[in-house]
C-alpha cells in the first residue's frame, strides 16, 4: 500500500483582522479504495477542519463490491475526529441522479449526515464572524460540465453558478470537484478553490505534469498544485485513489494541508 503524502499550502487572508492560522485538510477522489494511512497522517497534521472535494465513492457503488463501505468508513471516521464538509464530485452527482440507484446514494448520505458530516450539495456554511469571515460553499456541477466530449462540455456561467451559490461572500473558499473552470469561479468571485477530479494526471513527468486525464486527455491542464487567476488560487488535489485507469506514476496519493493565515 503505497503511503499517503501531506502538500503544504499556507494561503493569505488579508480581510482577516486577528492573528492565528485554520488548518484545513482537503481530501478528493478516494474512488471507494482502501484508505489505509490517512488517519494517521491526519492526526499528526491536526486540521482544524477536513474539507472533502468530492468523489469519495463511485457512482453506482450499491451494486459493485465493496458497495460504498470504503467511501462511507472514511468518511464516517474522518466525522468522529473532525467537523467534516463535504461537496460532491461527479460520481456523488451521477449516482444521486440516477433514477435506478439513487435510493443507494440517498442511504450513504443520510448515514454520514447521522456521523454529523455537513454536505455542501449547491449550498454554504458560514464558519467565520465578523473579523475572521469564512464562508465555504459547495458547487456541484451539471453532467454537461462534466462530459469528456468536447463538443459537447459547457463551462458553467457566472450567472449559474451565482443562481445555484447566491453571491461570493469574504473569505469565500469554493469546493468544486472540476478544476477546467477557474476562470468561471473566478469571476464569480472565490477567493480560494479547492479542487480534484484528475488524479494528478495519473502518471507525472518532469517539467511536464500530468500524463493523461478522465476521457484519456493527454497534458490536462490544472492536474495538481496552485493555479492562480486574478485575485483568486485554485489548489488541486491530485486525489487518494484510481478509478478508470487504476495505476499512478510518479503520482502518490495525497492530501492537502491548507493553512489560512491572516499574513
Amino acid at each position: 500500500m503505497s503511503l499517503i503524502h501531506p502538500h503544504f499550502y499556507m494561503i493569505e487572508v488579508p480581510c482577516w483582522q486577528r492573528p492565528g492560522r485554520v488548518r484545513l485538510a482537503v481530501l478528493s477522489d478516494l474512488h471507494n479504495n482502501i484508505y489505509g494511512g490517512l488517519m494517521k497522517t491526519l492526526e499528526r497534521e491536526s486540521p482544524d477542519l477536513v474539507l472533502i472535494a468530492g468523489d469519495m465513492v463511485n457512482r453506482h457503488t450499491k451494486i459493485t463490491p465493496p458497495r460504498f463501505t470504503r467511501g462511507y468508513g472514511c468518511t464516517a471516521k474522518l466525522a468522529e475526529r473532525w467537523p467534516v464538509y463535504y461537496a460532491p464530485g461527479n460520481h456523488e452527482s451521477t449516482w444521486e441522479n440516477d433514477g435506478n440507484y439513487r435510493a443507494g446514494y440517498a442511504q450513504y448520505r443520510r448515514a454520514l449526515e447521522k456521523k454529523g458530516v455537513v454536505f455542501l450539495d449547491n449550498a454554504s456554511a458560514d464558519l467565520g464572524d465578523e473579523e475572521n469571515p469564512l464562508v465555504i460553499s459547495g458547487l456541484a456541477l451539471g453532467k454537461e460540465q462534466f462530459t469528456h466530449h468536447r463538443g459537447k462540455r459547457r463551462p458553467p456561467s457566472v450567472g449559474e453558478i451565482e443562481a445555484l451559490l447566491g453571491p461570493s461572500r469574504p473569505f469565500e473558499i469554493l469546493l468544486a470537484h472540476h478544476p477546467a473552470y477557474l476562470k468561471e469561479y473566478a469571476a464569480w468571485g472565490a477567493d480560494l478553490v479547492l479542487a480534484g477530479h484528475y488524479h494528478g494526471g495519473q502518471g507525472r513527468l518532469p517539467a511536464v505534469g500530468g500524463v493523461v486525464g478522465p476521457g484519456f486527455q493527454l497534458f490536462p491542464p490544472y492536474t495538481k498544485g496552485l493555479y492562480e487567476e486574478g485575485g483568486t488560487k485554485m489548489i488541486v488535489s491530485a486525489g487518494l485513489g484510481t478509478h478508470t485507469i487504476p495505476f499512478r506514476v510518479f503520482n502518490p496519493r495525497e492530501v492537502l494541508i491548507v493553512d489560512l493565515v491572516k499574513e
